[in-house]
């Protein structure tokens, strides 16, 4: 498939995943009839949006590029090589070609330790390689790790609340 087709098409999805999950969003409190029908119509644009548990807060929306979740992991999500912290996981994004994983997990209230929080998610990750040194640059603290097969960006902010990122990606 030419090049600029292919990027046509990912923009194009790109655009359809934010506006699907903001539709997701307002559905909520609406009947199924009219779920089943917005699910149906992004489905013929190539989205599969699963809308059955809005009523908990839960969007899982899957294009033939990739999707994005609130509340769990995304989709085949490497916790076998990628150890993640305890806490409220708010959403997830992942891709498909070049696959690619973005978790964001809070794990403390405003104002909370960061730096505590950023120490914990790196002795989950105690063993892998750790090419770039922890790093705080005074709004976020940052690292880098390698397993056998990805590549773990890991940062830490605290902006209402402490939130662990993880950012994966294979080798």
């Amino acid at each position: 498939m030419p090049e600029a087709l292919m990027s046509h098409r990912r923009t194009r999805l790109l655009i359809a995943i934010p506006s699907a999950a903001l539709i997701a969003v307002s559905l909520v409190g609406c009947g199924d009839a009219i779920k089943d029908k917005v699910e149906k119509d992004l489905k013929e644009q190539g989205v599969d949006a699963d809308l059955d548990d809005l009523e908990d807060g839960q969007i899982n929306i899957d294009t033939t590029d990739g999707g994005i979740s609130t509340g769990e992991l995304p989709k085949d999500f490497p916790t076998d090589e990628v150890p993640i912290v305890d806490g409220e996981i708010l959403g997830g994004t992942y891709t498909k070609n070049p696959a690619t994983w973005n978790v964001t997990i809070k794990v403390d209230g405003a104002g909370g330790d960061k730096n505590a929080a950023f120490d914990d998610a790196a002795d989950k990750l105690s063993g892998l390689e750790n090419p770039t040194a922890k790093t705080d640059n005074g709004t976020s603290i940052f690292g880098q790790y390698i397993s056998d097969s990805y590549v773990i960006d890991l940062a830490v902010t605290d902006s209402n609340g402490v939130v662990v990122n993880y950012t994966v990606a294979p080798k």
